[in-house]
């Protein structure tokens, strides 16, 4: 018997390498049943899936470590034995299988994906096989892998001048082992590649380093710049975004349906939400109401309710036995009802987008996910992009503002030396105290930010706390400038280093950027910052 409907089994973990492949298995004109693509909003998702597993005459099983750990692929690929349905193993990682796989089929998908792929294909044409080899145990990764680890390596040298900066050691010297276990975090890598040979730059600036040690600097700087282009666009390869956990990829959809030309017949809807998400609520009622669909009265008479799930909000007065109920999430929240819970959901954590698309499929929802083009983002923590930004963007400056000041002490201790008691007390108090107050204010500002809570859970007040940020970066500089005052007015020779000035630069040269996605992204920012009650 050959096959024409596949069932993908799978976990998350391996999320980069099944969607390549179910693109590659639809070009080829098999029906795939993947979840994300197939399951249907406000529907309850285990009974989707067991269609699914009846439905299918092949399961493709992905053998990774966290597959064959999760008890929701164990029951899928046990209920393709008792059915006698056919179970093919892709091999995506070297693994001990269970004792009753053993005899099965399988791919190894560990080295070259196009033979993998043709050896899947050709197992896919033929009946059941029988008898094969037994699988070759040990660890296998694609070329790609070790030019990937071999280029972080060398990266990570770069980057040892720099630990007083904090963040670029923190992401790039453990990099070659973070390739190689699959964890890498390519928005983190990205950021710190994009920064290192600008932070080399200010390193040879800053430091009184001897003609030979300038030249290293000044070679790392032009070799992290080479290489970080290369990397960069090594880990954006598809052999790439197929190797890394979904962290690792860039967030893309193969082949969403398209929704061109659909004009909807009219539902009656009622938008469930709590005030401090009114401003999506509104959004998305707009939407609706654009193409026809018809608010209902109250809850209990809509044919479809939205509920909006936040940390403000996790239960409904909806009834999902006798309505349409669709959870809509748009911030993370562990204490789901377990009515919602049961219901495959649509996930706007990552920031609300294509209304239009839900407006126009509301009659019929079954191809919505595709046409949403969202792939799952399971329980990592995610954000809009501009809240995402924001983030970074804190802990960065965070990081290197509390760097330089060490840095400033290491390069400027004889100059420091040299000044009146009073001005040293001034400077060295100073500075701690500027650490202090840093550190706090940073601390509670990502906290409201991500959170949607606090006092900083304002847009507003967010503003404010940059422009307090700006304040203390200027009074770092202005307490090294008073010290190099003092020097000059006593005939010395000897200056404080530039490390001091070094945030205050960054930051401005940060808020231009991040006004500019600011303005870009501001129906996000107004989305996400909690309205007022």
């Amino acid at each position: 018997m050959t096959t024409k409907n596949i069932f993908m089994s799978y976990s998350r973990r391996e999320l980069g390498f099944v969607d390549d492949l179910v693109s590659k298995l639809e070009g080829k004109g098999y029906n795939v049943w993947l979840d994300y693509r197939v399951l249907v909003p406000g529907t309850p998702w285990k009974d989707q899936i067991d269609k699914g597993l009846n439905h299918s005459d092949t399961v493709l099983l992905v053998v990774s470590k966290a597959s064959l750990a999760s008890k929701y692929v164990t029951l899928e690929w046990q209920h393709f034995l008792e059915t006698n349905k056919r179970v093919i193993l892709l091999i995506f990682e070297a693994v001990d299988l269970p004792p009753e796989l053993e005899k099965y089929e399988w791919v190894d998908f560990r080295g070259s994906y196009k033979a993998g792929l043709q050896e899947l294909f050709s197992q896919l044409k033929q009946p059941i096989q029988e008898k094969h080899p037994v699988l070759e145990t040990g660890f296998k990764a694609p070329l790609i892998v070790w030019l990937s680890i071999g280029i972080s390596v060398i990266i990570a040298l770069c980057t040892l001048p720099l630990l007083w900066t904090l963040f670029l050691p923190w992401i790039l010297i453990p990099l070659p082992y973070r390739i190689f276990k699959r964890s890498f975090n390519f928005a983190q890598v990205q950021a710190a590649l994009l920064m290192l040979p600008f932070a080399l730059f200010f390193e040879a600036m800053i430091s009184e380093s001897d003609a030979e040690n300038l030249d290293r600097l000044i070679a790392y700087m032009f070799i992290s710049f080479i290489t970080g282009i290369l990397l960069f666009f090594l880990l954006r390869s598809p052999a790439m975004q197929r190797w890394g956990k979904p962290e690792a990829n860039m967030r893309k959809f193969a082949s969403p349906y398209k929704t061109d030309g659909i004009t909807p017949a009219p539902v009656s809807f009622f938008v469930d939400y709590a005030v401090q998400d009114r401003h999506a609520a509104e959004d998305l009622t707009a939407a609706l109401k654009a193409h026809g669909h018809l608010p209902a009265q109250d809850i209990h008479s809509a044919k479809a309710v939205f509920v909006l799930i936040s940390r403000f909000k996790s239960d409904t007065e909806a009834d999902p036995e006798r309505q349409i109920v669709y959870p809509v999430i748009i911030q993370t929240n562990a204490n789901l009802a377990q009515k919602l819970s049961k219901l495959q959901w649509i996930d706007f954590r990552s920031g609300i987008r294509k209304l239009d698309v839900i407006a126009k499929l509301l009659p019929e929802p079954s191809k919505l996910l595709k046409a949403l083009g969202m792939r799952p983002i399971s329980s990592q923590t995610v954000y809009p992009p501009i809240i995402t930004s924001m983030y970074y963007f804190l802990i960065f400056l965070g990081a290197f503002t509390i760097g330089s000041s060490y840095k400033y002490f290491e390069t400027s201790l004889d100059a420091l030396l040299s000044l009146s008691d009073n001005m040293f007390g001034n400077v060295f108090f100073g500075l701690i105290l500027h650490a202090v107050i840093f550190l706090v204010l940073i601390y509670f500002m990502l906290r409201g930010i991500t959170r949607r809570a606090g006092w900083f859970s304002s847009f507003k007040r967010v503003v404010a706390g940059f422009i307090a940020i700006g304040v203390l970066t200027f009074w770092q500089y202005s307490l090294s400038a008073e010290a190099d005052t003092e020097l000059q007015a006593a005939g010395s020779t000897l200056v404080t280093s530039l490390a001091s000035s070094l945030p205050f630069f960054i930051y401005f040269l940060g808020i231009i950027v991040m006004a500019f996605f600011f303005f870009l992204n501001r129906r996000d920012i107004k989305r996400w910052f909690p309205a007022k009650k």
